[in-house]
């Protein structure tokens, strides 16, 4: 192997090593909370977006199901949202239900 050779390796190699202490090393995930506006449903996720727990008012024995599913789903919109992490893809297909319709608005896959 000649100098030359030797140097571009070294070279190479050092501007590697400069590149990879440049790279941060990623956070580990933490867990956030999400509320619906109206304070009737508070849910935990884990930092992966995932539900971890839920936690109902006092008040919701007054909605109507509807009410109550899109108070879940604001909730957990609003918690998944809290961990930073955006959706990589679609979900999959959910059916046409009204829950499934539901979700569909509050995660932004359709319009009102």
């Amino acid at each position: 192997m000649h100098t030359d050779d030797l140097a571009t390796v070294l070279a190479s190699g050092y501007a590697t090593l400069k590149e990879a202490r440049a790279v941060e090393t990623p956070q580990p995930a933490v867990g956030t909370r999400g509320q619906d506006r109206a304070g009737h449903v508070e849910v935990a996720v884990d930092g992966h977006g995932l539900l971890t727990g839920v936690v109902f008012s006092d008040g919701i024995d007054e909605l109507r199901p509807a009410e109550l599913e899109s108070a879940l789903l604001e909730a957990l919109q609003s918690a998944h949202d809290a961990t930073g992490r955006t959706r990589v893809r679609s979900l999959p297909e959910i059916g046409n239900s009204e829950v499934s319709s539901q979700a569909r608005r509050i995660l932004g896959m359709e319009d009102d």
